[in-house]
Formats: structure tokens, C-alpha cells, sequence
């Protein structure tokens, strides 16, 4: 009999559906902290599974990345109205994300606050010699 490690969050029902299938779930709940953890994990995940070129299992994928997005909000104790504010500051700002822009690279002034935030997030900006 194989054994598969899933390792990660699933829906509520599922532990449930698996045990009435004749699989033997090992499964426990997580903490608050965990939990949301989980999520942005999940989030993560759920965003990657979109297919973009069929129209049908985007909507499906899609509706899982809201219903991860709706849970963390509810775990963080973070109120629609709250989203839906900081939502319209960054819009009216630095606008959405419908042009489909994409920067490949970004030469700041050195020593400037913008040269400084990328110098500190190495992780997600690679320092190249220009």
C-alpha cells in the first residue's frame, strides 16, 4: 500500500471525503498563526495552477485563489472595507495592473531611499553592474 505526503492545506471537507473513500488521512488543524501561514502558501499555489489560455479552469482556479484570499482576511481579522480602501489608495496612485507593463530592469540614483530598497531585498531584486 503507498503512502503519499501532502503536506499543505486543503479545503474543510477534504479530510472527511478521504476517510469515506478509504484513504487513511493523517491530519491535524493548525493554529491561528500556522493557519495563516497556510494560506499565503495555498495562495501561492492556488495562483500558479491559473491557466491562462482556458477560460473555464481559470474561472475554477480563480475562484479558489478568492476563497483562500477571503479566509486569510477573515484569520488576520481584516475588515472588506479595510481591503477595499488600501485596494483604492494604491489604484489611484500607481494604478492596476491591465497595461500589462513589465519592467526588466531599474538604474536609481545611488545613495538614493529607491537605490537603498532594492539594496535591501536581495532576495527579489538581483544587483547587477551596469
Amino acid at each position: 500500500m503507498s503512502k503519499y505526503l501532502l503536506n499543505k492545506l486543503v479545503r474543510d471537507n477534504i479530510p472527511a471525503d478521504q476517510l469515506q473513500s478509504g484513504q487513511n488521512p493523517v491530519y491535524h488543524r493548525l493554529d491561528p498563526k500556522e493557519h495563516a501561514t497556510a494560506l499565503v502558501e495555498k495562495l501561492i499555489e492556488e495562483a500558479k495552477e491559473i491557466p491562462v489560455h482556458d477560460k473555464l479552469e481559470a474561472t475554477k482556479e480563480i475562484a479558489d485563489v478568492r476563497q483562500v484570499l477571503e479566509d486569510l482576511e477573515a484569520i488576520l481579522e481584516i475588515k472588506p472595507e479595510d481591503i477595499a480602501s488600501a485596494q483604492a489608495k494604491k489604484l489611484a496612485r500607481n494604478g492596476a495592473f491591465r497595461e500589462g507593463y513589465f519592467v526588466e530592469s531599474v538604474t536609481p540614483d545611488d545613495g538614493s531611499d529607491w537605490d537603498k530598497y532594492y539594496d535591501n531585498e536581495p532576495d527579489r531584486f538581483i544587483k547587477v553592474d551596469s
